[in-house]
């Protein structure tokens, strides 16, 4: 009994003297707890709002002889998504890349199915006219035909090539996609226009048939060869110096075995190699790895188990970034060099590693992987 009676003054003793510090705390949430409330609130008032229902239940509308509209769809909602994990996967690893690309699958597979529905719909109809009218009929409102969609994706095509290979081309693709969303819109304003306009000429009028936009393919070209050509190094960048200040570093290439730097690398970033030529060879080390052509020159290193060891690295694109990161079995990462910008060479000193296989891999691009064994 005396213990019941103890936690009953206890739990009273929180209403009689609180914890001010905790009720303090609790005031985002319980702000937070208001709006979510506010706007769920506003949310039912907004079903309530409008013309009532007719009938018992919603008027179908239906469409006037002869004409045969698309039925709904939730497939570009699925293709949607499967390309959303796509592009997260090649950013955060090949499950998640494996679960867009099978989503994308189904979803074709899907919308496949979906049109074949439809075809056999359209193909067992008896009330089709023979022959199809060139406009649609009075009060039947058809959206025109458009480039945007293959305007998009040709530059998300660039998009995905730029995620791979990085520079300049992922900011050649940022623009392509950026000029089709802006001239989408623009077709979305016409679009609403002639809805409005509706209101005055009593009728929904169709935007006029569009041309093929030579103007912007010859654009997304210059672009794309830009791009290319900047990324090859053919036209030099202004990172393609590398050294900080555009000199050599006193002493040439740091010395084997010198203590890691911030970041875990023994040189300044982008620093160049012995005899002023920038990355003329490799600096003394445990082992030398080369970047070039977006690619390392070597998927298979060794080292000691429980022992610092230097790697020598070379950056060879001119003008790209690179790095070498260590990461372990689950993906996290156990170290990483800094970034040099091509043409430029450094040492990095990793500090010693268990015993184990591990993944070094190149930050900014995912396709430049190799396995390091720690022995």
């Amino acid at each position: 009994m005396d213990q019941i009676w103890n936690s009953i003054l206890d739990f009273s003793s929180k209403f009689v003297i609180p914890d001010w510090g905790a009720l303090i705390a609790l005031i985002p949430i319980a702000i937070l707890a208001l709006v979510v409330l506010f706007v769920a609130w506003l949310l039912w008032r907004l079903t309530l709002l409008g013309p009532k229902r007719r009938g018992k239940g919603r008027v179908r509308p239906v469409p006037p002889p002869g004409v045969h509209p698309p039925t709904p769809s939730l497939a570009p909602i699925f293709g949607a998504v499967g390309a959303f994990l796509v592009l997260f996967g090649l950013v955060f690893g090949p499950v998640i890349l494996a679960l867009g690309i099978g989503a994308l699958i189904l979803t074709l597979l899907y919308w496949g199915a979906e049109s074949m529905r439809d075809y056999d719909h359209a193909a067992g109809a008896t009330t089709l006219p023979a022959v199809i009218p060139p406009e649609p009929p009075p009060g039947v409102h058809m959206p025109g035909p458009s480039f945007r969609p293959i305007v998009a994706a040709v530059a998300v095509a660039v998009l995905f090539y730029g995620l791979v290979f990085g520079g300049w081309l992922l900011a050649m693709g940022l623009i392509m996609l950026l000029v089709s969303l802006v001239g989408w819109l623009r077709d979305a304003r016409a679009e609403y226009a002639l809805a409005e306009r509706a209101d005055t000429i009593g009728h929904l009028e169709s935007l006029p048939a569009p041309r093929v936009p030579t103007g912007t393919f010859a654009l997304f070209g210059a672009l794309f060869v830009l791009g290319i050509i900047l990324n090859s190094g053919i036209i030099p960048s202004g990172a393609a110096s590398g050294a900080t200040g555009g000199s050599p570093a006193p002493g040439g290439s740091a010395a084997p075995g010198a203590s890691a730097a911030a970041g875990g690398s023994a040189a300044p970033a982008g620093s160049p190699a012995p005899g002023g030529s920038a990355a003329a060879s490799a600096p003394a080390a445990d082992v030398t790895v080369t970047a070039e052509g977006i690619a390392f020159d070597t998927a298979k290193l060794s080292s000691k188990a429980g022992q610092p060891f230097s790697i020598a690295f070379v950056n060879k694109d001119a003008g790209i970034p690179h790095d070498i990161e260590v990461a372990d079995a689950g993906g996290a990462i156990v170290w990483e060099g800094d970034t040099i910008t091509g043409v430029a060479s450094t040492v990095y000193t990793v500090p010693p590693l268990t015993a184990g296989t591990y993944k070094f891999q190149c930050k900014w691009h995912p396709n430049m992987v190799g396995e390091l064994t720690a022995k």
